[in-house]
């Protein structure tokens, strides 16, 4: 019995160097029935990541980018960015117009009334497009350009650590979601996730690099035997452009008070002392507190509240928060309790909501049927939301271009343009507008114009350039649409 695992190796290593070997003979054969059944790649094509046709939409469209500089600071003075008319149309935004409007009147309504008075929040919910605040830092940053406000907006517990600020978490925080670590009675947050303490250090799969576990867990710790915590802590170093002067905490079925205290961690001195206090359902408590760029946020109780998230803010303009969980497709969001994302939506003041999603799913839709199936899962979800929140505006991005190899090189996956026109029309179905990405990239194939310019890998993941490009074209279909808006009103005064 010693020698089985020696065989079993042996076995292994002989099998890999036939299937080696055969692969070089694979392409010289004559058998149409090997052709046909037995598939191997080249050697030459494993290593091929050659365009397999020139895309000139995609080719044109970031030459007005990359033509004059490759500057991170200049990537998005695109010519056109700053001359936007009320002639001037979208060509990828849909904006359907229903009886009482458009679909985005509610959060242009939103700008022009509360902006100068509160936070008016968007909610940009993705996959590993947006996590650890990515692509969302860079639409905060111009809309409070355009329209005021500043602070990062939604803060975890608990998550990997983001590009645009630096956090740190103590190691008693446990981190529950929609799609990892499912918590036992589904009660999550707006963000789909769910923060509690314990005593003792928490030991979660997520702690090496995420889990794909949908598994329904309590809280873990390791007792006595772990290490001991006097209490949690969220610790925070920021810019200055991310200036704030309130921290506002969503959180709920809190059975004691909880005491939370802001250390500066520069000189060690407690700024500001504050208490949460008990909460049976959802509550929204807000703490002004004087502009702290290194903080440290430190939580006491004998019973953790669950926490949906901080807030830093600066009390008006608009905010853009970050919802991502990495390997999501959305469809989780619909565990999150109805009457409490109603109270959460509300609470927060969050007016539009933006879904990026379908990445995730694009390797694995096949068939009409394939894709019908994926838009009604999406029209369930964005018809969950209208439904929390009446008034509020939702914007669907639909999934980006991707490619896959093969022995002509790497293409598109071929049903992309079905799965875009699923997702639309699921979108134009529950009255929500919908921005085009697959076709503003440029289409089929585009993703290796991207890919050529270092925008992007074939996977369709963007590197921080591409971001930037992203965004800006976003940030600039909904300014179209809102300066649209402000010449109608003009037109009925």
């Amino acid at each position: 019995m010693r020698n089985k695992p020696v065989e079993v190796l042996i076995i292994i290593l002989i099998s890999e160097v036939l299937l080696v070997g055969y692969s070089f003979y694979y392409n010289s054969t004559a058998s149409l029935f090997i052709k046909e059944h037995i598939k191997f790649l080249s050697p030459s094509s494993l290593v091929d990541f050659s365009m397999k046709d020139a895309n000139i939409k995609a080719d044109s469209l970031l030459q007005n980018y990359l033509s004059n500089t490759l500057s991170d600071d200049l990537i998005l003075n695109r010519t056109n960015l700053s001359k936007i008319g009320p002639k001037k149309q979208n060509i990828y935004l849909v904006n359907p117009v229903s009886d009482t409007g458009s679909a985005l009147d509610g959060f242009f309504k939103a700008l022009l009334h509360e902006k100068d008075s509160t936070t008016v929040r968007i909610a940009h919910y993705g996959d590993s497009q947006l996590e650890g605040d990515r692509m969302s830092y860079i639409v905060r940053e111009k809309f409070h350009e355009h329209f005021g406000g500043s602070g990062i907006g939604y803060v975890p517990l608990k998550d990997l650590t983001p590009v645009s600020y630096f956090r740190n978490s103590s190691g008693n925080w446990a981190k529950y979601t929609v799609f990892h670590d499912r918590f036992e009675n589904n009660d999550y947050g707006l963000s789909g996730a769910v923060f509690r303490f314990s005593k003792y250090t928490v030991r979660q799969n997520d702690d090496e690099g995420g889990s794909d576990s949908t598994e329904t867990k309590k809280d873990t710790h390791q007792g006595s035997t772990g290490k001991a915590y006097y209490n949690a802590s969220v610790s925070m170093k920021m810019g200055g452009k991310y200036a704030y002067n309130s921290v506002s905490f969503l959180y709920g079925h809190a059975t004691d008070e909880c005491v939370v205290n802001f250390i500066d961690t520069k000189s060690n001195d407690l700024v500001k002392s504050d208490t949460l206090t008990r909460c049976k359902n959802v509550c929204l408590h807000k703490t002004k507190i004087s502009n702290v760029m290194n903080v440290k946020v430190e939580f006491a109780a004998d019973n953790s509240p669950n926490f949906y998230g901080m807030y830093f803010d600066s009390g008006t303009g608009i905010q853009v928060d970050n919802y991502a969980i990495r390997g999501h497709s959305g469809d989780g969001l619909m565990l999150i309790n109805d009457n409490q994302l109603s109270q959460m939506l509300n609470l927060t003041n969050t007016k539009l909501i933006i879904f990026q999603y379908g990445a995730n799913v694009v390797p694995y839709i096949h068939s009409d049927k394939a894709c019908e199936w994926i838009g009604g899962i999406y029209y369930n979800l964005f018809m969950k939301f209208k439904k929390a929140k009446p008034d509020i505006s939702i914007l669907v991005i639909g999934a980006g271009d991707m490619a896959k190899g093969g022995e002509g090189g790497y293409a598109s996956y071929p049903w992309l343009p079905k799965i875009s026109e699923a997702q639309k029309n699921a979108a134009l179905k529950a009255g929500c507008a919908y921005w085009d990405l697959f076709n503003m990239m440029g289409g089929l194939n585009s993703i290796l114009a991207w890919t050529d310019k270092k925008l992007a890998v074939t996977n369709g993941h963007f590197s921080e350039k591409g971001q930037k490009i992203i965004a800006n074209e976003l940030v600039d279909a909904l300014l179209v649409e809102y300066n649209l808006y402000l010449h109608k009103q003009r037109i009925k005064k």
